[in-house]
């Protein structure tokens, strides 16, 4: 099959599109074949050997964990797929799995979903890890309904779709972005858009309920200002470094700092497709590449100027 990979850790240059053999689906597996793949920050990290010590040393290795496509094959003991069942979901590669930007790859039902009616390959490739992921972070904050919610990176992969996501659920969401991105934050749904090239976070006055920081990088200092008494602060780039930060802070501020990772559990799928149903949650694909283009698709993502999703269509 035609595939993506590389045989060290390193930068985008290092990806080769070659020739890989089939994989063949076992008794609890679907063979999918692989229509569309969209990147995320932690593919990045893996392909620069930033979490290595999860994903091992054994090549070549496959990026990317969202796909969506077409079922091929199923195993034995799957009851609730058929072949030409069009599909989406992700592989963990932080475990160890191949990925998928490949023709085709493996996956475990529990991990995959039908594709919703109305709802295209490019935009169903989009969803897992980013929307999970936004879903996930705004729901340690409890009933949204009529509070104030503050997305930091309103613009990107993750934070896209968390304003649309709070905005749906009742809250006065306010997007921080680039000036660039100020209209498109609006049109995802958000009341208020802070630019922070031009404000300076630390002396903003407005306090909020939850502030989630799609983009991870957020100061201490100015989440501390920002975040009411009570409030919670959740960030997609939570680490063990921050244990520490978040005990201080809950006991010596009383505000709750927390990882806002992917979560994927039926319901979350349910909520996320329910959303898309609805019109509320509409994937934004700014540039879409081909799978011979895979390098310069990486170095595009890589740059950080993005706005919500990058694509490859296979």
């Amino acid at each position: 099959m035609k595939a993506v990979y590389y045989n060290a850790y390193g930068e985008p240059d290092l990806l080769q599109v070659g020739t890989l053999p089939e994989p063949v689906p076992e008794a609890d597996q679907l063979l999918i074949q692989v229509k569309t793949v969209s990147i995320n920050p932690v593919d990045l990290k893996i392909l620069k050997g930033k979490l290595k010590m999860l994903t091992g040393s054994r090549f070549p290795q496959v990026p990317c964990s969202d796909f969506a496509g077409i079922v091929k094959e199923i195993g034995t003991n799957i009851k609730d797929f058929a072949i030409c069942d069009k599909v989406y979901g992700f592989v963990p590669t932080i475990l160890r799995k191949p990925g998928s930007l490949a023709e085709f790859v493996l996956a475990v039902p529990h991990q995959v979903r039908k594709l919703p009616e109305g709802m295209a390959f490019e935009e169903a490739a989009t969803l897992p890890v980013a929307a999970l992921t936004a879903l996930n972070g705004l729901r340690k904050g409890g009933n949204l309904s009529g509070r104030s919610v503050l997305v930091n990176g309103a613009t990107g992969g993750v934070g896209h779709f968390a304003v649309q996501i709070a905005h749906a659920e009742g809250a006065k969401v306010t997007a921080v972005c680039s000036t660039s991105n100020i209209e498109l934050a609006r049109k995802f749904g958000a009341d208020e858009v802070i630019d922070y090239t031009k404000t300076d976070l630390s002396v903003w006055k407005t306090q909020y309920d939850v502030i989630l920081d799609a983009y991870g990088h957020m100061k201490q200092e100015n989440v501390r200002h920002m975040l009411k008494k009570d409030g919670i602060y959740t960030s997609t780039m939570y680490g063990p470094a921050a244990l520490f930060i978040t005990l201080y802070n809950r006991l010596v501020h009383g505000k709750i700092l927390t990882s806002g990772n992917m979560r994927a559990q039926p319901e979350d799928f349910d909520k996320m497709e329910a959303l898309f149903k609805q019109g509320k949650l509409n994937p934004f694909v700014e540039k879409t590449f081909q799978i011979d283009q895979a390098r310069e698709a990486f170095r595009y993502f890589e740059r950080g100027k993005h706005r919500g999703k990058v694509v490859i269509r296979i």
